[in-house]
């Protein structure tokens, strides 16, 4: 007599894993919208201070006022979520000094999620941060993370240095 699966105990074998990877994935993207608040959270508060202090050096103990925003605040730029990326740009006269943006690019216009900007005129480094420009259709979840986290009010502050 052959030792052998039937075919019953190989589909259940399947069935079995196939439900353990619908949980797996479930628990991979809720971990992975975690990761995006918690990279935004620490951007806002360990790396902008972080900023303000190198700036501070910069100005008042090296005399050197040709710093950007870029030679202070180091973000890595790669994609965080699907299409929920960063940008830098010296462009115009609001973001001369430099400003980080966390654009949502699902939208035809990206809309900006998290925007940090310096200002060496006024000395000072602002923030804004929108959770409401997360496109509920393709981050809904991360959307929400992002409400519960900031409010769905859009937020603008500035630290002094």
């Amino acid at each position: 007599m052959k030792k052998a699966f039937t075919l019953i105990e190989i589909i259940f074998v399947i069935v079995i894993i196939g439900l353990l990877s619908i949980i797996a994935i479930a628990k991979f993207k809720e971990l992975k919208n975690h990761s995006v608040i918690e990279s935004m959270s620490y951007t806002l508060t360990t790396g902008v201070h972080e900023a303000v202090e190198l700036a501070v050096n910069y100005m008042d103990l090296e005399n050197n006022t040709t710093f950007k925003l870029g030679d202070v605040l180091h973000i890595n730029e790669e994609e965080l979520a699907y299409a929920l990326k960063w940008n830098y740009t010296t462009n115009g006269s609001y973001n001369k000094d430099g400003t980080y943006s966390l654009r949502d690019e699902t939208y035809s216009t990206p809309k900006v999620v998290l925007r940090i900007t310096l200002d060496k005129e006024n000395r000072v480094i602002r923030y804004r941060i929108n959770c409401k420009n997360l496109k509920q259709s393709t981050h809904k979840e991360l959307r929400e993370l992002c409400i519960k986290k900031w409010g769905d009010e859009d937020i603008q502050r500035e630290i002094s240095f």
